[in-house]
């Protein structure tokens, strides 16, 4: 995931930057071209070494599960699974059997920018667990509920990526996401009311190479970026009616203590290479807080209509004490190479544009789902669809920098699964597309993009004896 998405986005797209993926800082680079001649001076990108690429993964309130995401993501209201945590913590108090619950979630993302009819394309693909929980149910007095311990994978860095257009080509591998590990509970409060809150422990990162041949210096660069933090998410549940629910979530910001970690190596020619090296462990990360309000509607015991809305504060993303690596010219070290090699210092930049030029400012995304549940025998074959729109983080420049609306894509879901006595099989698809175009250095750009998610789940429901 790469793409400094919020900058002019026309002449970064032509750069292979902007598209999706759960998010990702990277450092732009490339594995040596012998035999080549150095040029002159630094390449001016020094800063956009590293790109993120939050675009078609920016709603933090999204939750996992195939019978959410087949919905399309409509789940405030009704989460009454073992997935519930991850939507809306008051839904744990629906689970009266202890629950295992995994999902699994396949993704790939391709992207068109045209201008003055070159094109650069940007394709990428992954896998990876998304969330796995254990959920217990308890009897406290008057008041009953479930306790969850869970793993969630909020924004994924796996996959492997190539970026090209006519003047030059570079390959991207990452691995590793933005994990967090919760505790939550659910409680029914009343017979209308339930109430329900995690503490989340955020950890983990990614470590990326980014490999350029293309340059008259090829380079390749590494990033190692590690977080910890903390937040908690608090949730309701209201039932007027039996057939109606009506739900809300808060999910709080977070400042992330990071150790960031960097490697780049110029290839000047064979067996003459410069290497510059350097990292801090006291980078700081500010992630958004979200919100989120929903209404569920059961006309029919096996149908089932949901609306959500949500928004997440992205123009509050910050990172703090962020540094880039120049490159390392042949003139400027001993040999070795000494650590104290050239590098840029930033106290404040938006996150994750890396540009101070272009405000960034608060998505908001509006999902709607129906459930339909056919009834043969012992088997129960729920079929879901769904719909949502997804606005984006960072604006389009089509003026000045900054004059840009932002741009939002639309999504379309289809689920289905079965129900078999204690097990629960679901799978679900996502498509997600959207079309903006950019005005950089005069110069009209226009973007497409085209995202494929596949998740698969798994929950079973332990019997107890009578």
């Amino acid at each position: 995931m790469l793409a400094p998405t919020g900058r002019n986005v026309g002449s970064e797209a032509r750069k292979g930057v902007i598209r999706l993926s759960f998010l990702l800082l990277a450092s732009a680079c490339a594995s040596p071209t012998w035999g080549q001649q150095p040029s002159p001076t630094p390449p001016p990108d020094r800063l956009f070494q590293d790109e993120l690429d939050l675009q078609a993964s920016l709603n933090v309130v999204q939750g996992s599960g195939a019978r959410a995401l087949g919905m399309g993501g409509a789940f405030l209201a009704r989460a009454d699974d073992a997935t519930a945590a991850s939507w809306n913590p008051a839904g744990l108090s629906y689970l009266r059997l202890p629950e295992f619950s995994f999902v699994w979630l396949q993704n790939s993302l391709n992207s068109r920018t045209t201008a003055n009819g070159a094109r650069t394309r940007d394709e990428r693909s992954g896998n990876a667990p998304d969330f796995v929980a254990f959920a217990m149910p308890y009897d406290a007095g008057r008041v009953s509920g479930s306790a969850q311990i869970s793993y969630q994978r909020v924004i994924s860095f796996s996959s492997d990526r190539t970026i090209s257009d006519p003047d030059q080509e570079r390959s991207v591998a990452s691995a590793g996401g933005f994990d967090v590990v919760a505790l939550g509970t659910g409680l029914k409060l009343s017979r209308t009311l339930r109430a329900g809150v995690t503490v989340n422990h955020w950890f983990n990162g990614y470590k990326q190479v980014v490999i350029r041949d293309d340059r008259v210096v090829p380079t390749r660069q590494t990033t190692n970026f590690d977080l910890s933090g903390w937040n908690y998410h608090f949730g309701l549940m209201w039932s007027p009616w039996e057939s109606l629910n009506v739900g809300g979530v808060f999910k709080s910001g977070l400042i992330t203590d990071v150790k960031l970690g960097r490697t780049r190596i110029d290839a000047f020619a064979p067996g003459t290479a410069t290497e510059n090296v350097y990292a801090l462990d006291d980078v700081r990360l500010r992630l958004p807080g979200a919100i989120g309000v929903g209404a569920s509607w059961r006309p029919k015991s096996n149908v089932t209509i949901s609306l959500d809305f949500t928004k997440t504060d992205w123009s509050d993303g910050r990172i703090f004490r962020f540094f880039t690596l120049q490159r390392t010219e042949l003139d400027q070290i001993d040999n070795p190479p000494v650590p104290s090699a050239p590098k840029d210092f930033f106290r404040t930049l938006p996150y994750p544009t890396l540009n101070l030029a272009i405000p960034q400012q608060d998505t908001k995304q509006v999902r709607v789902g129906v459930e339909y549940v056919l009834l043969r025998q012992r088997f129960k074959w729920p079929i879901r669809a769904g719909y949502f729109r997804d606005e984006q983080f960072f604006r389009t420049t089509l003026e000045s920098p900054g004059d840009g609306g932002a741009p939002a894509f639309n999504g379309y879901t289809l689920g289905a699964g079965v129900i078999v006595g204690p097990m629960l099989f679901d799978v679900a698809y996502v498509f997600e597309t959207g079309r903006y175009p950019n005005v950089s250095a005069d110069v009209l750009t226009n973007t497409s993009l085209k995202s494929h998610r596949v998740y698969a789940s798994f929950i079973y429901r332990h019997q107890r004896n009578p």
